[in-house]
């Protein structure tokens, strides 16, 4: 284990936190209607935590490989959240990065980096 508040799990891989990973709330509406004076009503149904892009300086290649695995498919991810609870939430992720460059690091280890990876989140909250 590499360290729950350093980590994410997506579908049970465990991968190191994205550079970037910073979680956000959205409104989820229902019912939204324009007035005749323009003004537009709707009702608050719940929440969800808004899509985000991840990217990391380095990956390990054996992280790389689960991530690249899952492009596309709907998947569990288990992370802490602000407050360092453990949430486990459905994503999409989607690989974006258009250069993905190899190198090895001073152990020997083959890394990669300019991986960035998007992640729709599907589950809403009351």
């Amino acid at each position: 284990m590499i360290g729950v508040f350093n980590t994410i799990t997506i579908n049970e891989t465990e991968v190191y936190r994205g550079n970037d990973f910073a979680l956000q709330r959205e409104w989820i509406y229902a019912g939204e209607i324009v007035t005749c004076t323009g003004k537009v009503c709707a009702d608050v149904v719940g929440w969800r935590y808004s899509n985000l892009t991840v990217s990391w300086d380095t990956l390990p290649q054996d992280q790389l490989q689960a991530i690249l695995a899952l492009n596309g498919e709907a998947v569990d991810m288990t992370f802490s959240n602000e407050q360092n609870e453990t949430v486990t939430e459905q994503v999409i992720p989607q690989v974006i990065s258009s250069q993905v460059t190899r190198f090895t690091d001073h152990s020997g280890n083959v890394m990669w980096k300019g991986i960035a990876l998007e992640l729709r989140f599907i589950n809403a909250h009351n």
